[in-house]
Order: structure tokens, then sequence, then C-alpha cells
């Protein structure tokens, strides 16, 4: 791909890597005595538009729920300058978020939420307008709701899983489909690429393929789905950790036997960090973040060096992603007075 296709879309990028909080931004943060010094803190940042409106009485709903429409405008804005020919691959990308729409609408149906709290979690993200997203919210039931997605794709592949659900009862069936089908297409797509566009794009989609597989095996024991039916929830690519080696994980007796065994994979280091932290917190979700942060690791260094690939895109939106997610923990947690090191703990930093 030339220069000069590239050049538009990185300069817009690289304005909005600036913007980025920084590590004096995060050290600030924590610092902040509660969630209203929190804000103000934002208020010297590229946040300040969405947070010099909030005072003592905002709610972390609503700053999260404004947090999310600013992601919403950045990818959509990205989405209309990419090239033409890189199109076919950012809907995929698109898609990449667009489930953390469809996701929270499914479990609406499964764990009987409260609509309304359901309407301020989810953001809207194009096609998924606030008008559709109220009516989805409001459908009598999850065959309702399927039927009237706006998306065709995704109304025909959840169509496809429905009667899975409606047998097992599982949702995690529908959900790790999903992940399947948009992934294994972003990667595919990826592996079309050539050069630069390829190196970095594809590892960034192996990655979080690797890490939908590693969790899907550690987290199959903990919800008693046993081999083979575990085995089909895995995504059937591979980038750095082998299919093999989780089939082979997914016979393990017990947890512990699946980490090691998946500890045999080029992500031994991260997994054995991983270890320390679970068996001090025994919380499964430090398996997780360490991925994440290795994504976030992964997305740095797309933007850094010759910038003129499409790696850049993938990239910057994951950071704003995980920035986003950084700040709704962030805030959350001062609005319930956590300790600092409690926050820190759990950011993707």
């Amino acid at each position: 791909m030339s220069v000069a296709r590239y050049s538009f879309i990185n300069a817009k990028i690289r304005g909005y890597k600036a913007d980025m909080l920084t590590t004096e931004h995060w050290d600030a943060l924590l610092g902040a005595r509660d969630m209203y010094a929190a804000l103000r803190v934002l208020d010297a940042t590229s946040y300040s538009e969405i947070t010099q409106d909030f005072d003592e009485t905002a709610s972390p709903l609503e700053v999260e729920q404004s947090l999310k429409l600013d992601f919403n405008r950045v990818l959509t804005e990205i989405t209309n300058d990419v090239p033409k020919a890189m199109q076919t691959i950012m809907n995929w990308i698109t898609r990449k978020f667009q489930r953390e729409v469809v996701k929270p609408l499914l479990r609406l149906y499964e764990t009987e939420k409260d609509p309304s709290l359901i309407e301020r979690l989810i953001v809207p993200i194009a096609p998924f307008t606030t008008e559709v997203l109220l009516n989805l919210i409001n459908a009598k039931d999850i065959n309702d709701l399927v039927a009237n997605l706006p998306d065709p794709y995704f109304k025909r592949l959840i169509e496809e899983l429905l009667p899975q659900y409606e047998e097992t009862g599982r949702l995690v069936i529908v959900e790790q489909a999903i992940d399947a089908a948009i992934l294994e297409n972003l990667y595919k797509e990826a592996n079309k690429l050539k050069g630069l566009d390829k190196e970095v794009t594809s590892k960034l989609a192996g990655v979080e393929i690797d890490l939908i597989n590693f969790m899907t095996t550690l987290r199959t024991h903990f919800l008693g789905i046993e081999s083979p039916k575990a085995e089909q929830l895995l995504l059937q690519v591979e980038y750095r950790l082998p299919l093999t080696l989780c089939r082979e994980a997914l016979h393990a007796r017990t947890f512990e036997e699946r980490v090691r065994k998946l500890q045999e994979s080029s992500y031994g280091p991260l997994i054995s960090q991983s270890w320390e932290a679970y068996e001090l917190y025994q919380n499964v979700y430090t398996f997780e973040k360490v991925f994440h942060e290795q994504i976030r690791r992964d997305s740095v260094d797309a933007l850094l060096g010759y910038p003129f690939h499409f790696g850049i895109v993938l990239g910057y939106l994951n950071l704003k992603w995980y920035e986003i997610l950084n700040l709704k923990a962030l805030m959350n947690g001062k609005a319930d007075q956590l300790d600092p090191n409690l926050i820190r703990r759990v950011l993707i930093l």
C-alpha cells in the first residue's frame, strides 16, 4: 500500500494518539480522592468536552455512557477515512467492537436484567442507533430481538445459533460462536494483506484469537462443560497457541493441570506470571488481564516505527477501547471509594 494512500489516515490517527492519557494522567486519576476529583483531572485532557458538564451528582453509568459514545465517534470517523481498498477488513474490525452491543442485548434475556439498566449500559455503534437499541431492548423475547437486528450479518449468524441455545440454555455457546465468526474472518482478511500490513494486523488479530481460546479452555472447567463439547467452543484458528494444546488441556482433571499444559505454549512466561497472581487472588481474570496487556503492548508497537501500514488502525482502536475500559473501572472504583492499589490492579496499562 502506497505512502500516499495512508498519509491522511496516518496523520489522523497520530493526532488521536497524541490525545491519549499519559502515565502522569493515570497517576493523577488514581490519586484523586473521589470520582468528582477524577473528573476534574480529565478536564485538563482531551476528554474535557465530556467531563466538564459533570458535577458531584454524576453517576459512574452516566460517565461510562459518555465515554463509550466518544469511542463510537472515533470509530465512525476512522471507518469513514480508511482507504476504500481496506473497507472489507474495516467492516470486520467494526464488528469486533459491535460485539459489545450484541452480547449485552442477548444477556438481557438470559439474566432477566432490568431493561432500563441495559439501556444505559449499551452504547450505540452504527447500525445500532439509539432508536434501534430501544426497540431491541423492549423485544418480547430473544427470537423477537434477533428477528429485528439491523445488521443482516448478526441476524443470520444468531438465527442459526438459536436452536443450540434453546436446547442447552447456555448463552456462552452463542457468544463463543459470535467471537469465532468475527475474529476468524478478521484474521482471514488480515492474512490476505501483504508486507507490513499483513504482519502487524494479523499479529493483533491473532493474539486476540489465542486469548479467546485460552480463556475458553480455562472457563469451561468452571462451567462444567466437558470435552468434546468444550472443544466445539474453541475458535478453529490458531496464532501462537496451538489448538492441539488446548484440546489436550481440556482433558486435564484439574484447573491447575489445564494451566500447566497451556504453559507449554510460547505464552508460557505470560501464563506463569498470571499463575502467581491467580494463586494470590483466586480470580481467573488475572489470566485474561495479562493477555489484554500483551495486546495493548502490541498495539502500542503498531504505532511505532514506519507508520504507513494498516496495523495502525486496529492498533489505535484497541488502545482507545482499553482506555475507555480503564476509565470505566477507575470511575467505578472511585465511586465505591476503593483503595487506589486495588483499582490499579484491574487496569490494562
